[in-house]
């Protein structure tokens, strides 16, 4: 439940931001398939879709870099796993988060003043805070990461924790705009 409510706030939320089509993303980091994904794309493939699963981790992953990256061009965009859709948004475990790419930089400084404007207290205040949420948040996702990747191998990068409740709030107010 708590997974489709991210999901949908994340979609909504992108309809009002643009992507840089950087690939970073495609070529970095290890795409998560659920079984509708894989439905999907088994379909469309056949048994060629298996040689492009990640026989390196737990769960059903794309190798690393997607093999459905061209340059900086999406060969299957309109089928692209829901990770894709709403990344730079995650709902990896433990925690909902948006990574730092361009556009996820642009909606958390975004999301970032609409939180201070709930919370009120001076710049200074909330960008120590904001620091020390940045570290712990990497700290958890360096564990994460070394657990599903072997220690040392894992995706290094900073993210941006969210609450569902803030992300909500935050959509409102991009809906008012």
């Amino acid at each position: 439940m708590q997974r489709e409510r991210y999901i949908r706030l994340a979609q909504e939320i992108l309809k009002y931001f643009k992507c840089e089509r950087c690939a970073e993303c495609c070529r970095t980091l290890p795409i998560s398939l659920d079984w509708e994904d894989i439905e999907r794309l088994y379909k469309l493939e056949g048994e060629k879709f298996l040689d492009k699963l990640n026989d390196n981790v737990i769960e059903n992953c794309l190798k690393t870099p997607c093999p459905y990256l061209r340059e900086k061009e999406c060969l299957i965009y309109d089928k692209r796993p829901v990770v894709c859709r709403v990344f730079p948004f995650e709902f990896a475990y433990p925690f909902p988060s948006i990574r730092c790419c361009p556009m996820g930089k642009k909606i958390s400084a975004e999301l970032g003043k609409f939180e201070r404007e709930l919370r009120g207290g001076t710049k200074e205040d909330r960008k120590v805070e904001h620091q020390k949420m940045i570290q712990k948040t990497i700290e958890a996702y360096d564990r994460f990461s070394d657990f599903m990747f072997g220690e040392g191998r894992g995706v290094k990068c900073e993210v941006t924790i969210v609450s569902l409740d803030l992300l909500e709030g935050f959509l409102k107010k991009l809906r008012r705009q």
